[in-house]
């Protein structure tokens, strides 16, 4: 199963998510592919964060596109509604910090999404220069990915990274975009896959379904025809024998 898995965010129902913590644990476990989020802070330093406020992870509603790193790594960042104090030493982490553990694990590949809202706040060429700097130290362990297909593009153009398109819809358009970009890979969140099911779009990319928990719903989806799955509860799933859950 660890061929096929990925760990979205770490594992962020045992530590908070995008810790450089939860995403050590999971690759001490056995883990090869991880998933995270970058945002930009207003000092353009890619850090660790699905948000685009600081609200759920600290505490304090400051947008990270517009606070500095300095102030944002002073926060504890241990997502107090969800583990209270138990992980108030945690700090974002920036995407420098998460290049040099995935460094650590040279079999490991991760997954980094470069979310919109830094795109919004900067240009697109900014935010994907600062990300190909620090990534560039383990470039052949690293995809990156987007909803935005402009940042696609900015990447394509500056690097020769593979690149996954996260569909916003599952649609005749979508399709016909993809195919257009031709990334190395597909996202589609599994509530937005068609009832009944549909074949697969056939492409130059392997296809990856986000949020999957169940061994059972696993098996499924490989039988759709999916390459790759996300889960939240990687090191659980690796254990379990195909077609438990």
């Amino acid at each position: 199963m660890r061929d096929v898995l990925i760990g979205h965010r770490g594992e962020p129902a045992h530590w908070p998510e995008n810790s450089l913590e939860g995403f050590r644990q999971i690759l001490a476990a056995g883990a090869r592919y991880l998933e995270t989020d970058v945002q930009i802070s207003a000092d353009g330093v890619p850090v660790l964060c699905h948000d685009p406020s600081l609200q759920r992870m600290t505490g304090h509603d400051l947008t990270i596109a517009a606070t500095d790193f300095d102030l944002i790594r002073s926060l504890p960042a241990g997502a107090p509604d969800d583990f209270g104090e138990r992980f108030v030493g945690n700090r974002i982490a920036s995407l420098a910090e998460f290049v040099d553990l995935l460094t650590q694990w040279p079999a490991a590949h991760a997954f980094i999404e470069i979310k919109p809202a830094g795109v919004q706040a900067l240009a697109d060429k900014t935010v994907v220069d600062a990300v190909l700097q620090e990534v560039a130290r383990a470039a052949a362990q690293c995809s990156l990915i987007s909803f935005d297909l402009a940042v696609l593009h900015q990447l394509r153009a500056r690097s020769s990274l593979a690149v996954g398109w996260i569909l916003p819809e599952w649609s005749t358009s979508s399709q016909r975009l993809a195919t257009q970009a031709g990334p190395e890979y597909l996202f589609v969140n599994r509530k937005r896959l068609p009832t009944p099911a549909q074949p697969l779009w056939p492409g130059p990319w392997r296809w990856v379904v986000y949020t999957v928990d169940g061994a059972s719903d696993i098996q499924r989806f490989l039988a759709q025809g999916f390459d790759l799955i996300e889960t939240n509860q990687i090191r659980r799933l690796m254990q379990e024998p195909p077609g438990d859950g």
